[in-house]
């Protein structure tokens, strides 16, 4: 999907939404769009730009992106797109079973600016949510300073008894989760060395030695007020209170709440995390088959050659 067609004007949104965007849809993005720089064909010189579908929840004027999936599409006349609708069915069918409360909010593209195609795949989009919203991913990164990313939503406007498509830009903040934020630093702080060690471990080491430091010395007390109550030790009344007050200090943490909580937190990371190890596997593999190919075109002239 080559960037060819002429820029679109922007205007400033008056929008009363607060939007919010998860770092996953950030990561999708990133991965959609090596993938397919990576997989082009050497002849292709131009810049894949990819598009898919923003997903997330909306509550009165909350809107959170939380996650995306690609499009698959045809290409068509005049450098647009004809987005498979059934795929697309299909996907929000299979969200809704772990999230029923999900729904398509917009979708997302690369590129430096908004295009004139954009426009038909807006449209094409309104099928799944009347006002989507648009999120424009840069992929030039020279001069900027900040991740260039960019939120828009449309509005139609009559003129001439013809309907146009604007466009306004919208502010937006990024909101993480506690397995988020542990994910992406796991994946930010990935160690480049054969060990890959991830430098989170030094600082999980840290919190293990202070558990059972602190496991250790709640066993000694059990041990004491054990032998207190057999009669062995006499009662150390000031030593007793100082005990009450610290056990009245542990959080009470064996709740049924609490550990479906903590088991959706564990699940959650341990899902994103699984899905780092496996981009990064796919990207590797992605460099034995380059290699493996410029190595075989070698032998292949060589054997002409002769």
């Amino acid at each position: 999907m080559p960037s060819t067609s002429s820029t679109t004007e922007v205007e400033e949104s008056q929008s009363a939404l607060d939007v919010y965007l998860h770092p996953l849809v950030i990561i999708n993005i990133s991965d959609h769009y090596t993938r397919a720089k990576v997989q082009r064909t050497p002849k292709d010189k131009t810049v894949p730009r990819v598009i898919g579908a923003l997903y997330g929840t909306q509550e009165g004027r909350r809107v959170e992106i939380r996650t995306s999936f690609e499009f698959i599409y045809e290409p068509a006349e005049n450098n647009n797109v004809t987005i498979d609708s059934e795929y697309v069915q299909r996907k929000i069918e299979q969200y809704a079973q772990v999230f029923p409360n999900y729904e398509v909010l917009g979708w997302y593209s690369t590129g430096d600016s908004i295009l004139a195609e954009d426009t038909n795949i807006h449209q094409q989009v309104m099928a799944f949510n009347d006002s989507p919203l648009f999120l424009l991913c840069g992929v030039n990164f020279k001069n900027a300073k900040d991740i260039p990313l960019y939120i828009y939503e449309s509005k139609v406007v009559s003129k001439d008894n013809e309907q146009t498509l604007t466009w306004a830009e919208i502010t937006y903040k990024i909101e993480t989760e506690e397995s988020e934020r542990i994910s992406v630093d796991f994946v930010n702080r990935m160690e480049k060395s054969s060990t890959d060690v991830s430098a989170l471990v030094p600082h999980f080491a840290t919190l293990s030695n202070a558990v059972e430091m602190l496991n250790n010395r709640i066993q000694i007390l059990i041990q004491y007020l054990e032998h207190v109550k057999a009669g062995k030790i006499p009662v150390n009344h000031k030593l007793m209170r100082q005990i009450n007050s610290l056990i009245h200090r542990l959080p009470a943490v064996d709740s049924p709440k609490f550990t479906n909580e903590y088991i959706n937190e564990l699940n959650e990371t341990l899902m994103i995390a699984y899905m780092a190890v496996m981009t990064k596997g796919t990207n590797q593999l992605n460099d034995v088959v380059d290699k493996f190919n410029t190595t075989y075109e070698k032998r292949g002239r060589r054997g002409i050659g002769f």
